[in-house]
């Protein structure tokens, strides 16, 4: 267990509580000031050209953090938006994709715990039971996902419990 440490006491000083206590006020009055004035302080987007401001830019796509996601968006548009997932025998989605999306995947399915197949390029494999989520961020992102599990089935039906090698009472 941690010792606590002892609190110093500390003098109160009333000249010290009024100086704060001003600051604080004439921060609210200039924050009052500004926000009448339109908004606030112009940032570095607004003295940026219009034609600079219009570029096409990879689609927004909101991600949560994670280590290969430090940006939480795809690094550019897909250039080649079609993906096909096959759900597998080992309980995960098999994506199989461009080699040239690899960027955008790693991206995209990182804080997924995705990670490429070493035996096939251009595959990445994310456990099934993430597959709704990362189906969700590519779609957003749009990749067209074509779904089907490892008998031709739709692969949105597919569960592991319900689905061949697990033997379940449900």
């Amino acid at each position: 267990m941690a010792e606590e440490r002892p609190r110093r006491a500390v003098a109160h000083d009333p000249q010290k509580e009024a100086e704060r206590q001003r600051l604080i006020e004439e921060a609210k009055a200039r924050w009052a000031a500004r926000k009448a004035e339109g908004g606030a302080a112009p940032g570095p987007a607004a003295a940026q050209p219009q034609e600079a401001r219009q570029a096409p830019q990879a689609p927004t796509v909101p991600v949560p953090v994670a280590s290969h996601n430090p940006g939480g968006s795809p690094i550019s548009p897909p250039a080649n938006p079609s993906l096909v997932a096959v759900g597998t025998l080992n309980q995960a989605v098999e994506i199989q994709a461009d080699p040239s999306e690899e960027a955008n995947l790693r991206k995209l399915l990182g804080g997924l715990g995705a990670y490429p197949n070493p035996l096939r390029r251009g595959a990445w494999q994310v456990d099934y039971r993430y597959w709704k989520e990362a189906k969700r961020r590519l779609e957003a992102a749009g990749y067209k996902v074509e779904g089907r599990d490892y008998m031709g089935r739709p692969l949105d039906e597919w569960e592991p419990l319900t689905r061949g090698w697990v033997r379940a009472e449900l």
